[in-house]
């Protein structure tokens, strides 16, 4: 988001506060986009136009009112605070009070709080969609299996419907079920393993894509309870923007998507892997319409509705 924001004509800051000692403490990534640690006090960059400060963490509203002495506050609320993300409560709503104006990633998280602040509007999540057109030969580390493969990138947490990855594993043979990325809030004697079920390391974004593309059906078994229901799956765009089908749990955020299969079973969810394979190798056509999709939802196009927004909300604080 920032990356586009900043070829929209902000100065982009990411400031880590809690870094220091980094070998370069200030690092313009590119044209108006900076990283700075600590070491960097947010002044040597700071332009003369009005401040943003852009918070996601709802404890990161303690950092309003001082060294950045910004004009506006953005709360961009990412996921609900519940289950896992339970120890956001204390800060949230202190977060939602001082905040000039409200993103919320999914409609659920819009339907919830747009009620609770004057200034809330719905800003899902994207894609790089330029990042996930890199293509080339399949990773020394990608299994070497005969048959399609249903890829998941991201984190292999405790949100994850297992269970659900288990009895897919079983009903599709000749399928391989591969899984890029770290281990969250489980330990590996909680994931199911089997013949055709493969944990690869996480990797950079930089790599990612490489992965990503070496899939035939990408896919979001997430378990559906309140936190999950309330997330907007950053991987439903990437897969899109591959060209992959996607087939997903109900989450209600992937529900929205026309073009996403959702399997409310086992069963299910195995048929429309299936089908969304054969679907792709039918029709030629398939492939670019989920990139077509995916270029509409893309980060580009989310940093120029948040502009707006943005702009809109400054020209009436000033007001």
């Amino acid at each position: 988001m920032l990356r586009y924001m900043a070829r929209l004509g902000y100065k982009c800051i990411f400031h880590d506060p809690g870094t220091r000692g980094r070998k370069t403490p200030f690092k313009e990534v590119e044209p108006g986009l900076f990283v700075l640690s600590r070491d960097v006090p947010p002044a040597a960059v700071c332009p003369d136009s009005p401040v943003i400060l852009w918070i996601t963490l709802p404890e990161h509203h303690l950092l309003t009112d001082g060294i950045y002495q910004e004009q506006l506050m953005i709360f961009d609320i990412c996921d609900l605070p519940e289950e896992e993300f339970d120890y956001w409560k204390p800060e949230f709503d202190k977060a939602m009070s001082k905040a000039d104006l409200v993103f919320a990633a999914s409609y659920l998280l819009y339907e919830k709080y747009r009620y609770m602040h004057h200034n809330v509007h719905y800003l899902p999540n994207g894609a790089n969609y330029r990042a996930f057109q890199r293509k080339g030969p399949r990773p020394a580390d990608f299994p070497e299996t005969p048959g399609p493969v249903a890829g998941f990138h991201g984190a292999l947490a405790s949100w994850i419907d297992w269970n659900l990855v288990y009895h897919l594993a079983k009903r599709l043979p000749r399928w391989s079920f591969v899984f890029v990325g770290p281990l969250l809030n489980i330990t590996e004697d909680r994931l199911p393993y089997g013949k055709n079920i493969f944990y690869i390391t996480e990797k950079s974004f930089e790599q990612l894509p490489y992965y990503t593309n070496h899939f035939d059906v990408g896919i979001i078994p997430f378990q559906v309870r309140d936190m999950t229901d309330y997330s907007c799956p950053i991987k439903m765009y990437e897969y899109f923007a591959c060209g992959k089908p996607v087939v997903s749990t109900p989450i209600h955020e992937v529900s929205l998507c026309p073009l996403a299969r959702i399997g409310r079973s086992a069963g299910e969810f195995a048929g429309h892997i299936e089908q969304a394979y054969s679907q792709v190798l039918a029709e030629t056509d398939t492939s670019k319409q989920f990139r077509s999709w995916a270029m509409m939802n893309s980060w580009e196009q989310r940093a120029s509705l948040a502009d707006k927004i943005i702009r809109h909300s400054l020209a009436r604080a000033v007001g």
